[in-house]
């Protein structure tokens, strides 16, 4: 019996766990945490900062009327939703490699000759990736993204609203991961696994101006969603939360399954 039939019969998720730390240690027993960590708090917070005192500074000086008045109130039912699309650029640059590379030096193919399931691939990375992501890309530089808004009013800004739209731009983050490991199971091509996620990303705006009663379903109006809940506090619809989460688990589901069918 070859090495590739026994991992398919056996348990799933077995091996989850040092797999798990494998996909974590690639981030915290490295640099790679507090470059990124660097990076993504100076790219986030200083689009803030734009937005609040650059800007209106700059358009002032030319008369100019521009769509940034630097007031927090109306930066804050902006910010989010242009945060959003830097974030899940950002999760799929990060990311697109995950599995390609390591089908084609032949390290998925070697792992897989272990008793580990094909699923526990998928859900390690998800994982191990995603929790470093969220610290990295979202969790620390929104914490500065709360202390900017907070300078900007002359008060604390609510931590309420503040950790609302955090955690539904987390779901940005998973869900753009998990699109990725999808695509990565289902093409060789990096400039598909790259192309599909952005082109989406892109047009997204276009598409539910188009035809308005998708942005109900679409992961895409997370953003929006985001930028209300800063700005006031208030969820203007919970069908975009749940339908990325079925979005999530159903492209993590098909990751799995089109893993288990490959053949390496």
């Amino acid at each position: 019996m070859s090495a590739t039939t026994t991992t398919r019969g056996s348990r799933p998720l077995a091996g989850m766990a040092n797999l798990t730390g494998r996909e974590a240690a690639t981030w915290w027993t490295t640099g790679r945490w507090r470059l990124h960590t660097v990076v993504w708090t100076a790219v986030l917070g200083g689009l803030l900062c734009l937005m609040l005192w650059v800007l209106p500074t700059v358009l002032d000086a030319a008369e100019a009327q521009g769509g940034v008045s630097g007031e927090p109130s109306e930066v804050a039912l902006q910010f989010p939703d242009m945060a959003a699309v830097v974030i899940a650029l950002g999760v799929v640059l990060l990311t697109q490699g995950l599995l390609l590379d390591e089908r084609r030096n032949g390290v998925l193919e070697w792992l897989l000759s272990k008793p580990v399931g094909r699923p526990a691939v998928v859900l390690a990375k998800f994982v191990g990736q995603g929790s470093a992501l969220l610290v990295t890309v979202l969790l620390v530089p929104w914490l500065v993204v709360h202390a900017l808004l907070s300078i900007a009013d002359g008060g604390l800004w609510s931590p309420t609203n503040s950790l609302a739209a955090m955690g539904v731009l987390a779901l940005v983050v998973a869900f753009h991961l998990a699109l990725v490991l999808a695509l990565s199971t289902l093409t060789s091509s990096r400039v598909a696994i790259l192309a599909v996620p952005i082109v989406l990303i892109v047009t997204s705006d276009g598409i539910t101006s188009l035809w308005p009663e998708l942005f109900h379903v679409m992961p895409w109006s997370l953003g929006p969603l985001a930028s209300v809940l800063l700005a006031e506090g208030a969820l203007v619809s919970g069908w975009p939360i749940v339908a990325t989460v079925g979005w999530t688990a159903a492209l993590l589901l098909a990751a799995s399954l089109l893993l288990h069918r490959a053949e390496l």
